[in-house]
């Protein structure tokens, strides 16, 4: 009896100071509690209940390495942290006397149908999180019917990527611009063979990545291979390299947008590369708006894609109705598949439970019928 008395004594002194304390970096208090959580052990899926608590619990699980070579960016992170805090100088416009007993959230992404306007963007070395790495990924968007675009820098490689995937599931596929261009030949070739629809080519860094701090403290920097004189005529010769529609990726100013306009392609791909490259860039929202008051004309005659610190659905909207046809997830899956399959499953079932939530609340029936009389920007000074 005594030694259960103590035992009770001693575990009220000490479980405070067991108690997994986190650093939540800022991100919005979502009531999640850590404290029966254990520090390098995988949390429970039922306390989580959305993006933001994901990336917390893998802050717990992964190695501080590996959890730097995801949440990285760029110097001072200005614009990684910009990323996150654009949307919160959005507001909603929710219109009233509107039917919304039938949401549809399905679209098409260069003429192929998913059932969701957003998709589970580029992210290097899924492996680092799971060992199931992008078959994971995969595999939940293909079951959820969104689109999946891997990164060329993937642990796994192109063909196994395909192949994990389900039965007639439509993948891009991400690719640099190599200085080693039989390297990017044969990439290229890969990539066709194995059955991807499409290219979303990175054009944002030039030669060199963004100065990490974070996660130079624990890897040296290399080589990064990437071209740096890669410019228009160069493009035009990788274009001639592949059967496969190219969406250039990493669109940062309207004149870069409409220069894509003229040259013929059909969608381009909004972003600042999670604040990893450039820091100082501008968000997907800015440039948005920018290519909206400069060169409207790009957003009839191609489609526009963006990505940028979305967490919430209501952030994706936003960017829907700025003139994005699509909006890219990139480092939250990367978090949820400390789970593997079973957590990018979660992230996507919450992340549409939001998304369609707050399409119900501003009164759109269809993802489609979203347009810049939703938002309100005046608090954006371009």
């Amino acid at each position: 009896m005594l030694s259960a008395m103590f035992f009770s004594l001693l575990c009220s002194v000490l479980w405070p100071t067991l108690a997994v304390t986190i650093d939540m970096e800022g991100l919005p208090d979502t009531g999640l509690d850590t404290s029966s959580w254990t520090t390098g052990v995988l949390p429970p899926l039922d306390d989580i209940w959305d993006l933001n608590d994901m990336q917390i619990a893998a802050k717990n699980v992964l190695s501080k390495k590996f959890y730097a070579s995801y949440r990285t960016a760029a110097l001072n992170e200005y614009t990684y942290q910009a990323n996150l805090g654009i949307y919160s100088k959005v507001r909603l416009n929710g219109f009233a006397f509107t039917d919304t007993s039938n949401i549809q959230t399905s679209t098409t992404i260069l003429g192929f149908n998913f059932s969701q306007p957003f998709f589970i963007a580029p992210a290097a070395k899924a492996g680092h999180a799971n060992k199931s790495a992008e078959a994971s990924l995969a595999s939940a968007a293909g079951k959820a019917g969104i689109l999946y675009v891997p990164s060329i820098s993937s642990t796994l490689s192109i063909e196994k990527i395909a192949k994990a995937g389900q039965a007639g599931q439509v993948m891009f596929h991400q690719e640099y611009v190599w200085s080693n261009r039989s390297r990017l030949t044969d990439e290229l070739d890969r990539i066709e063979a194995a059955g991807f629809k499409a290219i979303f080519l990175t054009v944002d860094n030039t030669g060199i990545n963004g100065v990490r701090t974070r996660s130079m403290r624990f890897t040296e920097g290399s080589d990064t291979g990437h071209a740096t004189n890669f410019d228009l005529p160069a493009l035009a010769a990788l274009r001639n390299m592949t059967s496969l529609p190219i969406v250039p990726k990493g669109i940062k100013t309207w004149q870069d947008a409409r220069t894509c306009l003229a040259l013929g392609f059909p969608a381009i791909y909004v972003s600042n590369h999670g604040g990893r490259v450039l820091d100082g860039a501008p968000t997907a929202a800015e440039v948005l708006l920018d290519i909206r008051r400069h060169a409207p004309e790009v957003f009839a005659g191609m489609e526009v894609y963006a990505d940028g610190g979305v967490r919430r659905g209501t952030d994706a909207l936003i960017l829907l109705a700025l003139g994005a046809r699509a909006v890219g997830l990139g480092r939250p899956p990367m978090f949820a598949n400390i789970w593997g399959e079973a957590g990018v499953s979660r992230m996507i079932s919450l992340f549409a439970t939001e998304l369609a939530t707050s399409m119900r609340l501003m009164g759109v029936a269809d993802v489609h019928q979203l347009n810049a009389s939703h938002v309100n920007t005046n608090q954006i000074v371009l």
